[in-house]
Formats: C-alpha cells, structure tokens, sequence
C-alpha cells in the first residue's frame, strides 16, 4: 500500500470487527487483561483463561485483588465505564509504575454523528482545538493523525509525544533514548498507528542528538 492509500485509509465503521480477538479485546481495559487474552489466543487456548479476566470491566473487588498481586495489573482498570455503544479506537500505553492507559474513543449519536472523547484514569481534561469532538464519520489515517497532533493532554505538550517529554528531566539524549519504549500506541481501525508514531519518537530522539553535536560543537 502506497503512503498516499495509508493517508487516506478510513474505516467505514467503528463498530464493526472483522478479527474475531478484536471483538473480544474491543472493550476490554486492563492492559494485563488484554496481553493475557492475546496470548492464550495465540496458543489456541482461550476457553482456558478465567472468566472474569475476559470481561471488559472489573468491579471493584475484583480490581482490588488483581492490584494486589503486582501494580502492572492496575494499567486501564480504573478508567472510566463506557457510555452505551461507545467503543475505543485509539489506546495510548504508558510504561509508568501503574501502567497508565488513556483511550479515545468513539459513541454514536441519533443523528448518525460520532462523539468523541479523550479519558484516561485520572480525570485529566485533554483539549484538541480546532479538532470538534462531534464527526460526520470516521477519521481517514490521516484526519486522525491530525486530531491526536492537536490533542493536549492537561495543558501539558501535544499527543504523540506529551507524555514522554513530561518525564523527560533534561534536553539530553540519553534521557530522550530512555523514554523511547515509554508511549506506545495502538488502534484495531488503524493498523499503521504505532509505526507513525514510533518514527515521531525516533525523530525526536534524533532531534536531541543533532542538539548536543551543535552544543559540542560550540
């Protein structure tokens, strides 16, 4: 597929699965949960997994006792429920103690326009001006590419990089290469998601390399 038919990709529908472990990992939120599932999917095991770590949400006991075993299992259990019909097309993954997850996701309205919103376990506000959050239809690769690039999480720098240069502690390389694994994003509608933004990190990790030859230089 040639970049222009990549820019141009649009789903026709965010509520449609072809992939049978897409379906059952649409709506699922804890990042644990979910890597669990691929697996024993992989190994054509899924009837093996226990039931509630296949459900989409956990009640609070059951979050409560995944905690305890180790924080990784924390990751997306606590974000906020779905409103009816409204699925997730874009999960963020971060490598912090807890795992935090922040999702974008996707409701339909009566009118046949799709709400969007931002969320992740916090209550932290995301901003995406001149982006709306109400669209006529699903985002090309593209448009969406566009939409992250304006989002804002809590007055913090733009998406896809906001959270690595929050913990970025100085301009130094090292520092940036640390924080190449930290974000990572996903998407089941589209598939050339994480390859665009991993090469938005390696280009920002190089921009810090250009830097300090520049500096040595002087």
């Amino acid at each position: 597929m040639t970049t222009g038919n990549i820019e141009a990709y649009r789903p026709k529908s965010y509520w449609e699965h072809t992939d049978p472990l897409a379906e059952i990992l649409a709506n699922v939120s804890g990042k644990a949960r979910r890597e669990m599932i691929r697996d024993f999917w992989n190994a054509g095991a899924i009837e093996q997994l226990e039931e509630t770590l296949l459900k989409d949400e956990l009640d609070p006991e059951e979050r409560t006792s995944l905690g305890q075993i180790h924080p990784f299992f924390m990751g997306g259990e606590y974000l906020p429920q779905r409103l009816l019909g409204e699925v997730t097309i874009v999960r963020i993954d971060l490598e912090s103690t807890t795992h935090d997850v922040i999702e974008l996701r996707a409701r339909p309205l009566p009118n046949g326009k799709i709400k969007l919103r931002w969320l992740d376990e916090y209550e932290n506000e995301f901003s995406h001006e001149p982006y709306p959050d109400v669209i006529d239809q699903p985002f090309s690769f593209k448009e969406l590419k566009g939409f992250i690039e304006a989002t804002c999480p809590n007055d913090c720098d733009a998406l896809p990089l906001a959270y690595n240069q929050a913990n970025c502690l100085d301009e130094s390389f090292s520092q940036a290469e640390s924080l190449r694994y930290f974000t990572s994003f996903e998407s089941d509608f589209y598939p050339e998601l994480s390859d665009w933004v991993k090469q938005v990190v390696d280009e920002w990790i190089e921009e810090k390399i250009e830097q300090e030859e520049v500096e040595d230089d002087d």
